[in-house]
């Protein structure tokens, strides 16, 4: 420096040109990169020893024991389940016949309305028609294929199967 005043905008000058005359301390490209490729984030104890059970038993010979116990579980619980039922099996029946009239009667009482609101008659004159009983056919199969479809997509599988075992 020197021994002279400066004024405001020249030591504002000096002060920026001796700061850019440093050099640079960010860090390189990718650094972000490769620190966080070495973090690990700690997960819940209960979603390890889940994804840990679940590759377990996704093992072929586990699965097949797994399948078989439960197999085995149905069974005995049929088996078991079978002489308390025969011998109850007039509750049963009386059950089944509750059950029955109470459902023919709402059955009776949805038709009944159908009729007198109008309804009935309605779906008559528009699918009683040939061609508009095969729209209505068409429509209704297009509609069950569709839905079967959307749950076909619903419920699939992941497409890679390795995905539990690389993240233990």
């Amino acid at each position: 420096m020197t021994d002279k005043q400066l004024d405001t905008s020249d030591l504002d000058g000096l002060v920026l040109r001796e700061l850019s005359s440093l050099p640079s301390l960010a860090p390189s490209r990718g650094f972000q990169d490769r620190v966080m490729a070495r973090v690990t984030l700690p997960r819940p104890a209960a979603v390890v020893l889940m994804q840990r059970a679940g590759a377990w038993a996704l093992q072929p010979r586990r699965a097949v024991a797994l399948a078989t116990a439960y197999a085995t579980c149905v069974l005995a619980t049929i088996l078991l389940a079978g002489p308390w039922i025969a011998a109850h099996a007039g509750l049963a029946v009386l059950g089944a016949s509750w059950v029955a009239g109470h459902v023919g009667a709402a059955a009776l009482a949805i038709a009944s309305w159908g009729v007198r609101s109008g309804v009935v008659g309605a779906l008559r004159t528009f699918a009683g028609t040939g061609l508009r009983l095969w729209a209505t056919v068409a429509t209704a199969a297009i509609a069950y294929a569709a839905s079967g479809y959307g749950l076909h997509v619903l419920l699939k599988a992941p497409r890679r199967s390795d995905e539990l075992a690389r993240t233990l």
